[in-house]
Order: structure tokens, then C-alpha cells, then sequence
């Protein structure tokens, strides 16, 4: 993969050891997605449910734990759509104290551009793969949460109708 000259791996070069970081909320992002398209499906979820409630003694606090914990595991997303951007930006700031910290210690020497332009990399492209996991997993959280919604309705409709 190639962006205007700089390979990935350059790419993940300059961004340092903050990448890793990225790369751990990117990875349990799409954990996270592929285990809600699994678990959130309305023929796994919804009977399962119902079945649970009707086997309870307190139908009303039963539902309320399902859907809890249906709408807990969705907001995972959004817990990574917002500290993905964070690590990104501890990158810049790191990035940025790095360039300006180098030409501070090599004024004697004669400021090199090198210095600079390093650090000034390791800034944007934390910046840029922050936000790249952020943005899917935003979205994620949005069409996940209106799935669990839509899912904690048809399991009050359901449970609603047994109890009649």
C-alpha cells in the first residue's frame, strides 16, 4: 500500500509506538462488530430472551437486565470511536514535542529539517489511523444500536404477549 511515497509500513514507522495502541482498538473493534452481527441476531437473541423472562420471577427486571446488557455490549463501540481519536491526538502532541524538541537541541548545530519533518510524521499519521478507527467504529455504533433497539422491541412484544 502505497500513500503519495510513504509505504504502510513507513507509515507505521513514524507513527511509533502509539500504532500499537491503534492497532489493539482496531482489532477489538471488529471483534466487537462481528460478535454483535453474531449475538444480535433475532434468531439467537429474541427466543432466547423471551425465554428467560418467562422463566422469571420478575419478568419487568429480567427484560430490563436483557436489554442492558444488549445496548452495554453495543456502546464498546462507541467507547473506542472516542478514545481512538485521543491516542491519535497524544500522537500529535508527542509527535509534535519530538520536532520542535529536536530543533530546540540542535540549534547550535544548525537546525535540521529532518528533525522537524520526523516528528511533524509521526503527528499526522497517529492522527490519521486514530481517526481511521474511529469513523467505522462509529458508524458500527450507530446501525448496532439501532439493531438492539429494534431487537429489545420485538423481545417487549413478544414477552408482552405471553404474559397476556
Amino acid at each position: 500500500m502505497n500513500m503519495n511515497g510513504i509505504t504502510f509500513e513507513q507509515a507505521w514507522n513514524y507513527g511509533g509506538p502509539l500504532m500499537w495502541v491503534l492497532a489493539f482498538f482496531s482489532v477489538m473493534s471488529l471483534t466487537v462488530m462481528l460478535y454483535l452481527l453474531f449475538a444480535h441476531r433475532r434468531g439467537a437473541c429474541v427466543p432466547d430472551a423471551v425465554a428467560r423472562i418467562r422463566a422469571s420471577r420478575d419478568p419487568a427486571a429480567e427484560g430490563g437486565r436483557i436489554a442492558d446488557a444488549m445496548m452495554g455490549s453495543v456502546d464498546w463501540l462507541a467507547d473506542i470511536a472516542a478514545i481512538a481519536p485521543l491516542v491519535g491526538l497524544l500522537g500529535t502532541v508527542l509527535g509534535m514535542f519530538q520536532a520542535f524538541g529536536g530543533i530546540a537541541s540542535d540549534v547550535a548545530a544548525g537546525a535540521k529539517p529532518v528533525v522537524l519533518a520526523q516528528g511533524v510524521s509521526q503527528a499526522i499519521v497517529t492522527t490519521i489511523f486514530g481517526l481511521v478507527v474511529a469513523i467505522p467504529s462509529l458508524l458500527a455504533h450507530a446501525w448496532f444500536r439501532r439493531r438492539a433497539r429494534k431487537r429489545i422491541a420485538e423481545i417487549e412484544s413478544r414477552a408482552e404477549s405471553l404474559m397476556e
